[in-house]
C-alpha cells in the first residue's frame, strides 16, 4: 500500500496580498470548508473561508465572516457548523473563565440566520496573559475583537493592560457521542509560571460549544522546546481516543482509554518503515471508512503518512509532498532557481516559501486531498509570483 499523488493545483491566489496557514474541514452536508489567513504570519489576522461541493473541483469564496479569526470548526449531524474563534479572555466576574466569539451555522442555507454567542470556557489549569504581551510582537487587534475585551474587562473603554488573554487555543474537535463535544487545545500551565511552554488540555462541551470544561491535561513537559501545543484529535476504531502533538521538534502522540479524562505518557512518533523522524508542526490526522488512519505535518517541507491498523503504532508509507511539488515545476518549466526553496539550514523562511501548514481532507474511501499555502510562488515558465493555496489530491492504493 502507498500514495499515489496527482499533479498539484492552485486554487486561489493574489499578487499584492498574503495568504497562509489553510485548514480544511468536510461538513456533513458533504461540502468542504476551506479557511485561510488573509494577513501576515502574526496574532489576530482574520481568515476568510472557501466552500466547495464538488470534492475541490470547484471554489468559491463565502461572503461572511461568522467569527474573526477561526481557531477550529465542527459539524453536526443535522447540518449546523460550529465556529470558535480563536482568543479567549479572562472574564471579571466568573473565576478561570474565558470568553470567547462563537458562532453557529448552516453554511447550504446562505439565507439561514447565523446564531452569534460569546462562548465560555472554564480552565483552572490555564494561567492567564496581559494583553501588552502582545504588543511586543507585530500584531495587535483589530476592532473586531474590542468588544469582546469590553465585555470580559467590564468596562467601557478597556486598555491592553485590563485584558488577559488565555483558555486554550483550541484545535480540534470530535464527537464521540451524540451532543457531547470533545476538543484539544494549549496554552501555559499555572503551576509552572517561570516557564513559557506549552500544555495541552482536554476540554468538553454537553450543550453544542456553547459551554467547555477543562477534563484534563494531556501533556506537559518544560524540557520539550515548546512544551506540548497543536494537537489533532481523533476516536479510533476501538473507540480509544488518540492525538499527535507538535512539540517545536519531533511529534509526540498519546493515547486515552476513558474518553480523555487520563492519558498515557506521550512518546515520540516513529515510522515502522523508515528512519524517518516526524515533526515539526501542525500535525492533522484523519481516519478513513476502514478505521485506517492518515497524518499530514511540514515544517520544514510538507509530509504525509499513513497506519493502515488504525492504532497509531503503525505509521508508515511516507511520501515527500515537497519534493513532489518540486518535481511538478520543474515539469511545468520552471526555472530552478525560481521554484520553492524548502527550509535550508533550519532557518525558516515561511514568509517568502512556504508556511508548511498542511490541511487534509477525506473524500472517498481511500481519497483524500491536501492544502498548503505558498508564498511568491511561481507555476509555470510564463506565470508571475503569487501568494496562494495549493491543493493535491491522493489515493491510497
Amino acid at each position: 500500500m502507498k500514495f499515489v499523488a496527482q499533479r498539484p493545483v492552485t486554487i486561489h491566489s493574489v499578487r499584492n496580498d498574503t495568504r497562509w496557514f489553510p485548514f480544511v474541514f468536510r461538513h456533513t452536508d458533504g461540502s468542504l470548508l476551506l479557511y485561510i489567513e488573509c494577513g501576515y504570519d502574526a496574532h489576530f489576522s482574520p481568515f476568510f473561508r472557501l466552500r466547495s461541493t464538488d470534492n475541490g473541483k470547484t471554489w468559491i469564496q463565502d461572503p461572511v465572516v461568522n467569527v474573526p479569526r477561526v481557531s477550529t470548526a465542527h459539524s453536526f449531524k443535522n447540518g449546523e457548523l460550529f465556529e470558535i474563534d480563536t482568543y479567549g479572555v479572562l472574564s471579571s466576574k466568573e473565576k478561570d473563565t474565558y470568553l470567547f466569539y462563537g458562532a453557529w451555522s448552516h453554511p447550504g442555507k446562505p439565507n439561514d440566520v447565523v446564531k452569534k454567542d460569546f462562548i465560555k470556557v472554564y480552565a483552572p489549569s490555564f494561567r492567564p496573559v496581559c494583553l501588552e504581551t502582545y504588543q511586543k510582537h507585530p500584531s495587535y487587534p483589530t476592532y473586531p475583537w474590542w468588544d469582546l475585551f469590553n465585555l470580559a474587562t467590564g468596562k467601557k473603554e478597556a486598555q491592553s493592560s485590563d485584558v488577559f488573554l488565555g483558555g486554550a487555543y483550541f484545535t480540534s474537535i470530535i464527537e464521540p457521542q451524540d451532543n457531547i463535544l470533545l476538543a484539544l487545545g494549549y496554552w501555559y500551565l499555572k503551576k509552572d509560571p517561570e516557564n513559557w511552554k506549552y500544555a495541552v488540555g482536554c476540554f468538553e462541551s454537553n450543550d453544542r460549544g456553547k459551554t467547555w470544561f477543562e477534563k484534563s491535561i494531556v501533556a506537559y513537559d518544560p524540557n520539550l522546546p515548546e512544551g506540548y501545543d497543536e494537537a489533532t484529535l481523533v476516536q479510533l476504531k476501538d473507540g480509544r481516543l488518540y492525538t499527535v502533538m507538535r512539540t517545536g521538534g519531533y511529534l509526540y502522540h498519546a493515547w486515552s482509554q476513558d474518553s480523555g479524562k487520563t492519558w498515557q505518557k506521550p512518546e515520540q512518533l516513529k515510522l515502522i518503515d523508515s528512519d524517518i523522524m516526524p515533526g515539526k508542526v501542525w500535525p492533522v490526522c484523519r481516519k478513513l471508512e476502514d478505521g485506517a488512519l492518515v497524518l499530514v505535518y511540514g515544517r520544514p517541507g510538507k509530509h504525509i503518512i499513513f497506519d493502515p491498523s488504525g492504532t497509531g503504532t503503525e505509521w508508515q508509507g511516507h511520501f515527500d509532498l515537497h519534493n513532489w511539488e518540486l518535481e511538478t515545476q520543474k515539469f511545468m518549466g520552471v526555472p530552478e532557481n525560481l521554484r520553492l526553496r524548502g527550509d535550508t539550514g533550519n532557518k525558516c523562511i515561511r514568509y517568502w516559501d512556504s508556511g508548511d501548514y498542511l490541511a487534509l481532507a477525506i473524500i472517498g474511501a481511500r481519497e483524500m486531498l491536501v492544502f498548503y499555502d505558498v508564498q511568491n510562488f511561481v507555476e509555470n515558465w510564463n506565470s508571475y509570483p503569487v501568494s496562494g493555496v495549493r491543493m493535491v489530491k491522493l489515493s491510497l492504493d
